[in-house]
């Protein structure tokens, strides 16, 4: 796991003063408003635009991206998984016969309910943390959000 180097608290005050690594995570909530892959877009926009004017915002760009790519990751392996669940009893009874088997319905509500609860779980777990980055970002808090994989270092 990597570690940060200590930051000097005048070095901190310095690229923190006028930072917009809260606006950087927060672009990330542009996906609510219909924009297709804009928990991505908004990261990578704002920190491509802000990157150069300090270290702190250049930081909070690539976690920011990091974040929205591992958890969109996440989604998807979630709704893969909860369809496959969902899907192959279905499938299965249908290419037997569907006469016989209606135990297959009641099979295939566990993947249902992963799909729905799963997803939702990400979204839920996503937001909280987008929130917590966001906050720690305004208070000059060099943040590293759990659970990511470090796409861009």
């Amino acid at each position: 796991m990597e570690t940060l180097t200590p930051i000097s608290e005048d070095t901190n005050k310095q690229n923190v003063s006028s930072s917009n690594a809260p606006l950087i995570h927060l672009s990330a909530l542009i996906k609510y408003l219909g924009v297709p892959f804009g928990s991505i877009l908004g990261p990578l926009i704002t920190w491509l635009i802000w990157r150069d004017q300090s270290k702190f915002d250049d930081f909070h760009g690539k976690e920011a991206l990091n974040f929205n790519l591992s958890f969109l990751i996440y989604k998807i392996v979630v709704v893969i998984i909860g369809l496959l669940m969902f899907l192959s009893p279905l499938i299965t009874a249908l290419s037997n016969n569907p006469d016989e088997n209606p135990i297959t319905l009641i099979l295939s509500i566990p993947g249902l309910l992963i799909f729905i609860f799963g997803f939702g779980f990400v979204e839920i777990v996503w937001l909280v943390l987008l929130i917590i980055a966001s906050i720690k970002a305004g208070q000059g808090t060099w943040y590293r959000y759990p659970l990511i994989i470090r796409f861009i270092n």
